[in-house]
């Protein structure tokens, strides 16, 4: 690549998730000096991050609440004033800003909250290009925040890639059972990832429990570290009902990850709120079928044939679905799975990103 490339910067990039990293692999590829940043100054994360890197001429944000005071909390009024005054900032000094949209709100927001209303409201109409991972996303942002005609226009539906370069996606199941101290009988189902309130993992613990036609030899497999710790003490309190359910709460290191993964038949992730799920794609990459609700972005961008999706409304409907998995040919299901994810390179998408990128 020319040292002359323009550079572009991915940023809150997590070291526990390689989503950006991946995506700035493969941007570039494309002709950027792309990368992903996972540090970046207390008071001034966005103007403080861009002078770190060297002026970058694109910054791609992503989770916006890491720069609204921090994930954890909910953003005050002097957060989001801040927070636009350093986009107004860059804006001036001529940087181009593109925002992928995981999240219609912050996790911790109320659906009334007008703070992180407000601060989505600037982050739409700031941005050069916005994209979003399908339709139904574009179309519940649009529905909320009611944003300018112009603001519309510079939407962009792209896809979200996979996970089969970056793991041991085709490691031999019964060996990764014999490592986690599983037997090789059984249907194992597990859940991977943060584990916080809108995950619903307290329900896949009572719905696994209320599923008469699991056998002794089912496991439920409960994997990653709870935010607040408390939802770890209620989750071990259920499993002390049930010597089937196996808890990890902890954050996974890859290896780790990979083992859990490809020792499961399949992956429950129960959201009570969702729009993108990278768990739901990390599950497909590893061949594994997918349970989840009907909700956000899942009914239009998971294959059909390698998911159970149910109505989160609806009665025992998480439990209906664990049944129905029990009795499918799961094997099958996590092949076509894996042809899937082997469908959504990192390429194509690279190449859409950096066209944005260009403008």
């Amino acid at each position: 690549m020319s040292e002359a490339a323009p550079r572009a910067i991915l940023l809150p990039s997590y070291q526990w998730n390689p989503y950006q990293r991946l995506l700035a692999e493969a941007v570039s590829e494309a002709g950027f000096q792309a990368s992903a940043v996972h540090e970046w100054p207390r008071r001034t994360p966005l103007l403080g991050a861009w002078l770190q890197q060297g002026r970058p001429q694109v910054l791609h944000i992503h989770w916006i609440q890491e720069f609204l005071g921090g994930s954890k909390g909910k953003p005050s009024g002097r957060n989001v004033r801040w927070f636009d005054w350093q986009l107004r900032a860059l804006k001036r000094a001529g940087v181009r800003i593109v925002w992928t949209v995981h999240n219609l709100k912050g996790h911790a927001a109320k659906s009334q909250d007008p703070n992180d209303a407000a601060a989505h409201r600037i982050m739409i109409e700031c941005a050069d290009a916005i994209i979003l991972h399908c339709e139904y996303a574009r179309e519940a942002l649009i529905e909320m925040y009611r944003p300018s005609a112009a603001a519309q226009d510079k939407m962009h539906v792209l896809l979200h890639g996979s996970y089969v370069r970056q793991y041991d996606v085709d490691l031999d199941q019964q060996a990764a059972r014999r490592a986690l101290g599983l037997t090789e009988a059984g249907t194992v189902f597990a859940f991977v990832g943060s584990i916080r309130g809108y995950k619903n993992v307290g329900e896949l613990l009572d719905a696994f429990m209320r599923v008469d036609e699991l056998t002794s030899d089912d496991r439920l497999f409960i994997a990653g570290r709870p935010y607040p710790p408390k939802f770890g003490r209620k989750l071990e309190k259920l499993a002390s009902q049930d010597k089937r359910i196996v808890l990890e709460l902890d954050r996974l290191p890859e290896e780790q990850l990979t083992r859990i993964l490809r020792a499961s038949d399949a992956v429950v992730l129960p959201f009570r709120d969702i729009l993108t799920s990278g768990s739901a794609i990390l599950s497909l990459s590893h061949g594994r079928p997918v349970i989840a609700p009907a909700m956000g972005c899942l009914p239009g961008t998971l294959p059909a044939d390698a998911t159970f999706l149910y109505d989160p409304d609806a009665d025992d409907a998480l439990a209906g679905a664990m049944r129905a998995a029990k009795t499918a040919d799961l094997a099958a299901m996590g092949e076509r799975a894996r042809t899937y994810a082997d469908t959504i390179e990192w390429g194509p998408i690279a190449e859409q990103t950096a066209a944005l990128y260009r403008g």
